[in-house]
């Protein structure tokens, strides 16, 4: 049996997400009285990552771009990927105790602290974390999680 290569398992993955989204972009309306819904943009966009998804596949499938050097990330590559994935996911568990403010300042000191001196990785996430927060809370009227201080 051929070895399947990233490409092939690239495909996969994203086929899955934008059919889910596509499911799931059908409960919105299609139309509204002044034109495009709510729906409009999600249904059009995840089906055409259906599809493009599926000719990705398909040419990886067929060996296509077998010569791209598509291959999985090894090494300090491979352990990178890992901790991105990782410090998303301490995001992900800490946004709702933490509020916003605090765990996007972590999440953002975590991926800074290895290019930056601490201190400057510690200002940069604070500043963006608040002024994410203010614009999108403060600004757009989107609601952020916030802790039991009020961000």
């Amino acid at each position: 049996m051929k070895k399947m290569n990233a490409g092939v398992w690239a495909g996969i993955v994203v086929f899955l997400i934008a059919a889910v989204f596509l499911v799931q972009s059908f409960q919105f309306s299609y139309k509204s009285e002044l034109g495009p819904g709510p729906g409009f943009s999600p249904v059009w966009l995840s089906g055409i990552l259906v599809v493009l998804s599926i000719l990705y596949f398909l040419e990886s499938v067929s060996g296509k771009n077998a010569g791209s050097g598509e291959e999985w990330p090894k090494g300090q590559a491979l352990k990178n990927i890992l901790f991105i994935l990782a410090c998303l996911a301490v995001f992900l568990i800490l946004v709702s105790f933490t509020g916003f403010v605090v765990s996007g300042s972590i999440f953002l000191f975590l991926l800074l602290f290895k290019a930056y001196k601490w201190y400057t990785s510690l200002l940069i996430s604070i500043g963006v974390s608040i002024i994410l927060f203010w614009l999108f809370d403060g600004v757009l009227g989107v609601s952020l999680p916030v802790n039991g201080l009020g961000f």
